[in-house]
């Protein structure tokens, strides 16, 4: 143990060195750039300056904060400096792409045309790109958990001279990777070698507190900060800005004068007038390579969010999701809400509130894959044609909740805009426009692609931790989550979030010694053997009712904010358990059982037949497309928390709090008792003659303390190899066959 004077030796030269970094990035970084909130390079000669310096302060009431960008509509060229931004700062999450590098599709327009895309091997028109975030560290691709995350579509503008929705989708982007980079630093657990590798960490350690300074400031607090980031390590979210990048450049509605939102095979009867446009088939050859459950696609001209059908076909039916779309527009129009004399967004289906069109993106990206009699194969003779055989589907790839959002009355709106102010707090309040409550649009058709559940507090303390970005998520250890409690508790509390859903059919937690826990027999759904407290159920903030149980928006003794979400909570009995006792604890839920409900005036007759419902309603449903899987379950699972029982009586710990050290602290995971394993018995021999060899150079205490803290992972790695590897994807347990979380 460093003695007092060593420790602030190391904060000291840490800080230097934090500084020198910045420094030293700053005279390596061209004009133009600067240290964003992420603690990372950022292009601002392209960002009209929107994004604040970073500026480590003291944090402040966030009501007080003047720092906060004004929102202002993104020309092409800004929105192409700003994707390339974004894929330089953050390549742990961001890949970038166009649909003539991916798929070989022309560019559509001339040599005057973008110019800014061109270079040796691409001269004329303009390119489609695709910005897909993802957690790469904890999905790597093609991985068992890559293949099953949840999958969300953003389309900016399909009609060019519609303007609201390229930048609204840029910025959503950025706030995004803004949280993620920053919630990913540091990275681990503090390294207990005084190397190379500790020295980097504690720097990252430094970047992550800044950060979260600044980002505190324009208002994305603790539990907003960390929302952001689960979205990004838990999802994959496919960004189109400007899938008709010509029309958006020239300003024009559609592009060569053929509107691609009639260009899509579903509801025609010509086979020579769909797939015309280079925007159709950029778009058609995403959903072709992904399993969307989720879709937004942005005009404007009105201000409406429509959902199925749109079809002249169905001008009188209600879809067979209905129940399902009624409910989340409503929330997605709560969440964007008003400002000045613009009122919420109504909804309701576009044929009733828009107008019924053939060839609509919204009905061939929800139906396309089960309702054959509507979907046709292209031959159109543009840009040398297109195969046929790109628009025959299987029956997975189009049954996206694919919502039409006309962002505003104006197309091209100039004042009403928006500001970062308070983003998620106060929605109609101050800071409200157009690109600011489509930001967040954006944001909670992303957090309800999937349900997810979150044990985020014991004993009053909030834990720090439940996501971390960039981290390998194929394997759970025991110390990911872990929380030291007083022995002898009968009165050990637990709070629980809900999250991804509105309805929490049912929600309770369970748990066991991590000693009785069989992982074949859970990975088969057998629960046996763990004790499930009584169950209740709620709402979460998504509802029309709001959250119920209320949010816990306070703050522990540490200052950790709770989630955003409403808080549960439960009282367990943990004084049957001894020292040294490792327990598992789970949160599970069930949410929106209601959506498979049928309602009268579906055309076709069918039950739901969208991923999104059945997901999360329908165990049997199974779909499997370009590597890509949806298994449906009607059961949520949080990551496991490991409770470690303690010789403290009083103290609750955050065992996995990475901000904060634990140094002197006891070695939790050594504690035995009487009856220890034969597996702590091997440990403690191993741990015993170097305590012992250390007593003559400087005295069994300190000597004791440093093998523990030396050997800590290691014997926490040890118990996990020999107790079995457990398998988890995002961000809760999946009970399936191939994993547990």
């Amino acid at each position: 143990m460093r003695s007092k004077q060593s420790r602030s030796g190391i904060r000291v030269k840490t800080l230097l060195a934090f500084g020198h970094l910045n420094l030293l990035r700053a005279s390596q970084t061209p004009n133009g750039y600067k240290i964003n909130r992420g603690g990372n390079v950022q292009n601002v000669t392209s960002f009209n300056g929107d994004i604040q310096q970073n500026q480590v302060k003291e944090p402040e009431r966030m009501e007080a904060s003047d720092e906060f960008q004004e929102y202002s509509i993104l020309s092409s060229a800004k929105i192409f400096k700003r994707l390339k931004s974004m894929e330089k700062i953050y390549p742990n999450f961001v890949t970038l792409q166009s649909s003539q590098q991916l798929y070989g599709l022309q560019g559509a327009g001339g040599k005057d045309d973008c110019e800014f895309d061109h270079d040796v091997s691409f001269t004329d028109g303009c390119k489609n790109y695709i910005l897909t975030i993802e957690d790469h560290a904890a999905h790597p691709n093609g991985s068992e958990s890559w293949k099953r995350l949840p999958e969300v579509f953003l389309s900016g503008a399909l009609h060019g001279n519609e303007r609201v929705g390229p930048t609204a989708v840029v910025e959503t982007a950025n706030l995004l990777l803004e949280a993620a980079s920053c919630e990913a630093k540091p990275h681990g657990m503090e390294p207990k070698v005084d190397d190379e590798s500790r020295s980097k960490w504690l720097l990252s350690k430094e970047e992550g507190h800044a950060c979260r300074k600044e980002l505190y400031r324009i208002g994305i607090d603790d539990a907003s900060r960390k929302w952001l980031a689960r979205l990004v390590t838990t999802r994959r979210i496919v960004i189109m800005p400007t899938p008709n990048a010509l029309g958006y450049y020239r300003n024009h509605r559609t592009e060569l004068d053929i509107d691609p939102n009639r260009d899509f095979p579903f509801d025609l009867a010509d086979s020579s007038q769909c797939m015309q446009t280079i925007a159709g088939r950029s778009i058609n050859e995403v959903f072709r390579d992904h399993i969307f459950q989720l879709s937004l696609t942005f005009h404007a001209g009105m201000e409406v969010i429509a959902y199925e059908w749109g079809a002249p076909t169905y001008s009188d039916s209600l879809s067979p999701d209905h129940a399902a779309q009624k409910e989340i527009s409503a929330g997605y129009s709560r969440f964007a809400g008003k400002f000045g004399r613009t009122p919420p967004y109504l909804t309701g289906t576009m044929n009733e509130e828009v107008y019924p069109v053939r060839g609509g993106m919204e009905d061939w990206a929800y139906a396309g894959s089960w309702d054959p009699d509507r979907v046709i194969e292209c031959q159109p003779v543009t840009f040398d044609g297109y195969p046929a055989e790109k628009t025959v589907y299987n029956d997975s790839t189009l049954r996206a909740v694919n919502m039409l959002v006309e962002a505003s009355n104006d197309k091209t709106p100039r004042s009403g805009l928006g500001t970062s102010q308070q983003l998620f707090n106060n929605v109609d309040d101050r800071g409200n426009g157009h690109i600011a409550r489509n930001i967040r649009l954006s944001l909670i058709a992303t957090d309800l692609v999937q349900p997810y559940v979150t044990i985020v507090g014991v004993n009053g303390i909030f834990l720090t931790d439940d996501i971390s970005p960039g981290t390998d998520s194929s394997k759970f250890e025991k110390a990911n989550k872990a929380v030291a409690i007083p022995k002898g508790q009968n009165n050990t509390v637990l709070k629980w979030t809900v999250g991804g859903g509105f309805t929490v059919d049912y929600t309770t937690i369970l748990h066991s010694k991590w000693d009785n826990v069989d992982a074949q027999k859970i990975r088969e759904g057998d629960l046996r053997g763990f004790t499930y407290a009584p169950a209740t159920t709620g709402k979460t903030h998504w509802h029309a009712d709001g959250a119920d149980p209320p949010p816990n928006f306070g703050a522990d003794e540490n200052g950790f904010a709770a989630a955003m979400g409403p808080t549960f909570s439960i009282t367990i009995d943990t004084s049957k358990y001894h020292v040294g006792d490792t327990i598992v604890v789970f949160a599970t839920a069930r949410v929106d059982q209601g959506w498979y409900m049928t309602v009268d005036g579906v055309s076709p007759n069918l039950p739901p037949t969208s991923h999104i419902v059945n997901a999360r309603t329908n165990p049997d449903w199974s779909h499997e497309s370009a590597q890509k899987i949806i298994q449906g379950r009607t059961e949520w699972f949080s990551i496991p928390l490991t409770l470690i029982i303690s010789e403290d009586e009083e103290e609750t710990k955050d065992l996995s709090n990475r901000l904060e050290s634990l140094e002197g602290l006891p070695d939790y995971w050594g504690l035995t008792n009487d009856g220890k394993s034969e597996q702590e018995n091997v440990l403690w021999s191993l741990v015993i003659p170097i305590a012992v060899a250390s007593l003559l150079i400087i005295g069994l205490l300190f000597a004791a303390k440093w093998v523990m803290s030396r050997h800590r992972r290691q014997i926490l790695q040890k118990q996990s190899d020999e107790e079995g590897d457990f398998m988890y994807d995002d961000d809760g347990i999946q009970l399936q066959k191939h994993a547990f979380i």
